[in-house]
């Protein structure tokens, strides 16, 4: 081995030597220990850094999602590679150079999707050294109020649907009566739109004792935030419908009819009325 032949070169080599030895054995790599929570569409860095705080910007930082062969950005020797990149990220991800000398390995995600959402892993390797810190993020989005709307008769009672788009995670829905208890549904339906948030419908059937305020509460599960519309039921919309088409129907058949029967009536009445006038002035 090679040794200084000066006393402060010899100095400054061993101490050198021995932050070396520290940074290979105690290098660690540091999240930000809580998950991050963004909405749809809005930017994100995700924090990441070393400790202690060193230059990497000669390192391997590569961020990825589950698995390794998910690269989600990847940066060598103060160059961005693109190769392995997932394709869902390409021209969206950034890795903020500004810190790298003082350790810094944070990323940045633009306009983010629910897809994003879930476990990323910020990893590092000077290649004597390697390490990792896990980073969660949770994207939401909170939709539009719900809106009701009365969808026609069925098993005795009135159908209530209630919609609601946009949301992020999958919405719950929730019915209470007027005396403001829950009530189940009798159909539920969340299906993702072309961006990933959530289209609600959900429905429930309302019985003849059921006049009054209904209300359906659309819930985001992650944020705790509830959204409510109530819409008023009247009595009479309970009487079954079948028998009111059936006496509107016969009411119709007679309207029909007595005016048929009257438009021939008159026509029978104007043909004989000329010939008598005609035959008194001969």
């Amino acid at each position: 081995m090679w040794l200084p032949g000066s006393p402060g070169g010899l100095l400054r080599f061993w101490v050198t030597l021995h932050t070396l030895c520290l940074g290979s054995a105690d290098l660690r790599v540091v999240g930000p220990g809580h998950a991050l929570r963004v909405t749809a569409g809005q930017d994100v860095v995700l924090p990441c850094h070393l400790s202690p705080a060193m230059d990497a910007q000669g390192w391997d930082i590569r961020w990825i999602r589950h698995r390794v062969s998910e690269t989600v950005h990847h940066y060598r020797n103060g160059e961005d590679l693109s190769g392995e990149q997932l394709e869902e990220y390409v021209g969206r991800t950034e890795l903020v150079r500004d810190g790298l000398s003082s350790g810094s390995l944070d990323l940045r995600i633009s306009r983010l999707r629910p897809s994003d959402d879930g476990q990323y892993v910020c990893t590092v390797t000077d290649g004597a050294s390697d390490g990792e810190a896990l980073v969660y993020l949770e994207v939401t989005a909170t939709g539009s109020g719900p809106q009701l709307s009365l969808e026609g008769y069925e098993a005795g009672g009135i159908r209530v649907l209630c919609r609601s788009a946009g949301g992020f995670p999958q919405p719950e829905v929730l019915w209470k009566d007027p005396d403001g208890h829950r009530v189940p549904s009798v159909s539920q339906r969340r299906s993702p739109d072309a961006r990933g948030l959530f289209d609600t419908e959900d429905a429930i059937v309302v019985t003849g004792t059921g006049e009054g305020n209904w209300s359906c509460v659309v819930r985001n599960p992650r944020l705790g935030q509830e959204q409510e519309a109530s819409l008023r039921i009247s009595a009479p919309f309970f009487n079954d419908a079948r028998p009111w088409i059936a006496v509107l129907v016969v009411a119709l058949v007679l309207s029909l009819g007595l005016l048929v029967l009257g438009a021939s009536l008159w026509r029978r009445k104007g043909a004989f009325a000329p010939k008598g006038r005609v035959a008194s002035i001969k």
